[in-house]
C-alpha cells in the first residue's frame, strides 16, 4: 500500500473533481445538439419549417426528455464516494459541496430553457434515494475510524510478509 495519497487518492479527487464540472459540459451539449439539429433538418426560423406534421415540429422543436433517473445516481455517487473517502481525503467535502452547487445551477437552467415539462412524479423515487443514502454515514464513521486508525495509511508504515506463515506487521 504505499504512497496510497499520491497514486489513488489523486485519482479520486480528480474524478471529483471532473465531476463537478461536468453538469456544465452536459448543459453546454444539451443546449447545442438541438441547434445543430434544428440547423439540419429544419429552418432555424419555426415559423418558415419544413415539417409537414404538428408531431415532427413538437418532436424537433420541444426539447429533450427530462431524465431525473441519472440526476439521483449522480448524486449518490457524489455522496458516497465523499463519505468513503473524505476521512482521508478532506479535500472531496469541498468538492462535493461545488459538484451539488454546479447541479443545481445547471439543473434549473436546464429544466426553464431546454427541457420539456418534467413528467410528474410521484415520491417514490426520492423516498428510494433517500433510503439509499441513509447508510453514507455508516459508512462514514466505519471507513473514517478505519483510515484514522491504519497508520499504514497515514504514516506510510508498511512491511512486506516473506513467508505465508508470517503475521502482518502494522
Amino acid at each position: 500500500m504505499p504512497l496510497w495519497y499520491s497514486e489513488v487518492g489523486q485519482k479520486i479527487v480528480q474524478t471529483m473533481l471532473i465531476n463537478s464540472i461536468l453538469p456544465y459540459v452536459n448543459l453546454v451539449v444539451a443546449w447545442m445538439i438541438p441547434k445543430i439539429k434544428i440547423k439540419v433538418l429544419d429552418n432555424p426560423d419555426p415559423y418558415k419549417t419544413k415539417k409537414t406534421s404538428i408531431a415532427a415540429f413538437l418532436a424537433l422543436w420541444a426539447g429533450g426528455d427530462y431524465v431525473i433517473h441519472f440526476k439521483y445516481s449522480n448524486v449518490l455517487n457524489v455522496v458516497y464516494i465523499t463519505m468513503m473517502y473524505g476521512v482521508g481525503l478532506p479535500l472531496l467535502f469541498p468538492l462535493a459541496a461545488l459538484n451539488f452547487f454546479n447541479t443545481w445551477v445547471t439543473e434549473r437552467i436546464a429544466v426553464a430553457y431546454l427541457m420539456k415539462q418534467p413528467p410528474a412524479l410521484d415520491d417514490k423515487l426520492t423516498n428510494n434515494c433517500v433510503r439509499m443514502l441513509r447508510f453514507a454515514p455508516l459508512l462514514f464513521l466505519c471507513n473514517g475510524f478505519w483510515m484514522l486508525s491504519n497508520r499504514q495509511i497515514f504514516q506510510n508504515n508498511w512491511s512486506y510478509i516473506q513467508t505465508s506463515y508470517d503475521k502482518m506487521v502494522s
